[in-house]
């Protein structure tokens, strides 16, 4: 008996230790010059998408952005999607294409991204680029996404950030933070190590000979990961292209803000019960090293369910000593002072400025929320896709 508590709990110390060595290495990694992507010309056309579910006066913002950036044979599409307020006639009014999509019962992003590279099949363009409706482009993102994508022949991605807008509660900031560890430290590390990066649902450029290709049809509430793994798997996995750079915020709403981190949060477990696994033996099949990376990546749990597992494989490993011995509660305590390392030192050198010091106290109200996100309420929003209630929406139903 005592043996085979001593193999489930080495198993479970092993388990736990993979993603923290990983996530330790990408952090790390980040601490050296960034990449950078080299860019080509111009495509010679280029389509920028940008779905849209009742975002109405929220795009506005976005829209201008990119019309600014576009030459003047570019295409602007918003793709109106199962739509019942103003966001089509708000489009046609910031000078865009609108291709409106009623199909109530296969809603999200994935579904309206298909259903325009779907509508420009008969006239392709060279290139196509995906934005959020409640983003904004940093000046001349759009033409370095473009050129990095032409220059590579893979999408490449945008720096993608959240920022606490003012009035945001304490918790936000530790968001934030956060944010930051995702999808610039570890995505920066990744970059400098292996050459890939993850999509980040905005802010990205690829070519069209290899989007058409692809199905972004699915209702997955983090479609940005599973289409990390299918561009992988077609050989073509994304480039960081970090001078391009998006910024969205945080909703400052409580109901609003539950939902949001219960989407991301639950999908991404969801990718890793589902899709990552396969993805990795797929890699190590082919022997593709980028394949297999990025599976191992999308391994990585949520930092706080990470660290929550942690915690109950080591009181557990603490609670089982006498049939096991120490060893496994020290692998896990081992890993638990990597798992650490790692958030102090992405913290120092990139999460100061989103997270002071003077904040660190807001640590607190953020493990509270937490619960309502892992409770009832956060599971149910979790199911399916629904839009993230904005600020100021008046109450609009998601």
């Amino acid at each position: 008996m005592n043996a085979v508590f001593t193999v489930l709990l080495w198993g479970v110390a092993l388990t736990a230790a993979a993603p923290v060595v990983l996530l330790i290495i990408e952090t790390l990694a980040a601490f050296f010059p960034l990449r950078r992507q080299s860019t080509g010309a111009q495509p010679s056309s280029l389509a920028v998408i940008v779905p849209a579910h009742n975002e109405g006066r929220h795009m506005v913002a976005t829209l201008r952005d990119l019309r600014a950036q576009l030459r003047p044979d570019d295409r602007l599409i918003v793709v109106a999607d199962n739509c019942t307020d103003d966001t089509a006639a708000v489009a046609e009014d910031c000078g865009a294409e609108v291709f409106d999509r009623a199909a109530p019962d296969h809603r999200g992003k994935g579904y309206a991204l298909q259903y325009a590279i779907d509508c420009l099949r008969d006239a392709p363009p060279e290139c196509i680029a995906f934005f959020d409706a409640d983003c904004r482009v940093g000046e001349g993102a759009l033409q370095h996404l473009a050129g990095v994508a032409c220059a590579s022949g893979r999408p490449a991605q945008a720096l993608n950030m959240m920022n606490a807008p003012d009035g945001a509660r304490p918790g936000t900031s530790v968001s934030a933070f956060a944010w930051i560890m995702i999808n610039r430290v570890r995505m920066t590390g990744l970059s400098n190590l292996f050459d890939v990066t993850r999509f980040t649902g905005v802010g990205l450029a690829a070519p069209w000979e290899l989007i058409s290709r692809l199905d972004f049809a699915a209702g997955d509430i983090t479609e940005d990961l599973l289409m990390t793994l299918k561009m992988a798997a077609a050989g073509a996995p994304p480039v960081f292209a970090p001078d391009a750079q998006v910024t969205s915020f945080f909703p400052t709403a409580q109901d609003a803000s539950v939902t949001q981190r219960a989407r991301w949060e639950y999908g991404s477990l969801e990718i890793m019960a589902r899709h990552a696994a396969p993805a990795m033996l797929h890699g190590m099949l082919r022997a593709d090293v980028k394949l297999i990376l990025l599976a191992a990546d999308a391994m990585i749990p949520p930092l706080v369910a990470l660290g929550a597992g942690l915690g109950l494989a080591a009181v557990l490993s603490a609670l089982m000593i006498g049939f096991t011995g120490p060893g496994p509660l020290v692998a896990i305590l081992t890993s638990i002072a990597i798992f650490v390392l790692a958030l102090v030192a992405g913290w120092l050198r990139f999460g100061r400025t989103a997270l002071p010091a003077s904040q660190l106290w807001a640590l607190a109200p953020f493990m509270l929320q937490k619960l309502k996100v892992y409770g009832r309420r956060g599971r149910a929003s979790a199911k399916t896709w629904t839009r993230t209630e904005r600020d100021n929406d008046g109450g609009k139903t998601k």
